[in-house]
C-alpha cells in the first residue's frame, strides 16, 4: 500500500495574508529608494506623522533610503537631583512629526507608510500640506539657537480655550486652541491646530505660540 508523507506547514490563507503585507511594505520601500533619485534641492517639503517617540528612528530609516529627513531638536527640561542641575536631554521640538523632502506625487507620498512607525502624510497623500523650504530653514535655525528649549523663559500665559497662532515650523501661521494651560513661563502646551478643515492635537513649546 502506498504511503503518503506527512504534510507540514502553515495554512495557505494565513501565509498569503502575511506575505501580502510584507510584499506591500517592501514595494513601498523600494519606491521610496527609487524616488530618492528624482528628489532634489527644490523639491517640496512635507510633514510626516509618526509614532510619538520614534521620530529619530524614522528619520534614520528614511536617510538610509536616501530621503532627506529632518527632526529639529531642542533641549528638554533640566533635572534637579540633590541640589544638582542635570541638563535636559535632546528631544523633538514637535513630537510625532518628521519633515521630509519628497516628490509630491500621491504614489510616492503613500509609500512613506511602508517605513516602520510612519502613520501618514499630514493632509493625506492626495492633498498633502506643504511646508516651504524657507520655513524649514528658519525652523531648524531657531531650534539650533535654543529658541524652543524647555527652560527658555516666556511671558506668555495661556488658559484652556484661548485662541493662539503657531509662529514657526510645519504649522506656521495656523490657528489653534489651547487644550492644556500653561502659566509657568516655560515648557510645552497641547493645542488643537486647525488644519485643512479639521483639528489635530499637537504638543508644542510655549515659545512657538502667540496669542490672537
Amino acid at each position: 500500500m502506498m504511503q503518503h508523507r506527512a504534510v507540514q506547514g502553515v495554512a495557505i490563507g494565513v501565509r498569503a495574508h502575511v506575505r501580502f503585507e510584507d510584499m506591500e511594505r517592501e514595494t513601498r520601500l523600494e519606491m521610496l529608494a527609487l524616488a530618492a533619485r528624482i528628489i532634489h534641492g527644490d523639491s517640496p517639503w512635507f510633514a510626516i506623522r509618526v509614532m510619538t517617540g520614534r521620530e529619530s528612528a524614522v528619520q534614520e530609516a528614511l536617510e538610509v533610503l536616501g530621503i532627506t529627513a529632518l527632526v529639529p531638536m531642542r533641549k528638554g527640561p533640566d533635572l534637579r537631583r540633590r541640589h544638582r542641575v542635570i541638563p535636559g536631554s535632546l528631544q523633538p521640538v514637535i513630537y510625532g512629526y518628521v519633515l521630509v523632502q519628497s516628490d509630491p506625487s500621491p504614489e510616492i507620498l503613500v509609500a512613506f507608510k511602508g517605513v516602520q512607525d510612519v502613520i501618514d502624510v499630514l493632509g493625506g497623500a492626495e492633498k498633502p500640506m506643504r511646508v516651504t523650504a524657507k520655513e524649514i530653514s528658519r525652523f531648524k535655525a531657531m531650534a539650533e539657537a535654543g529658541a524652543y528649549d524647555w527652560e527658555r523663559p516666556s511671558d506668555l500665559v495661556l488658559r484652556v480655550g484661548e485662541a493662539v497662532r503657531v509662529k514657526d515650523g510645519p504649522f506656521a501661521s495656523f490657528k489653534a486652541v489651547v487644550v492644556t494651560p500653561n502659566a509657568k513661563g516655560k515648557g510645552d502646551v497641547v493645542v488643537m491646530v486647525d488644519i485643512l478643515g479639521g483639528s489635530v492635537p499637537v504638543t508644542v513649546p510655549l515659545a512657538i505660540l502667540e496669542k490672537l
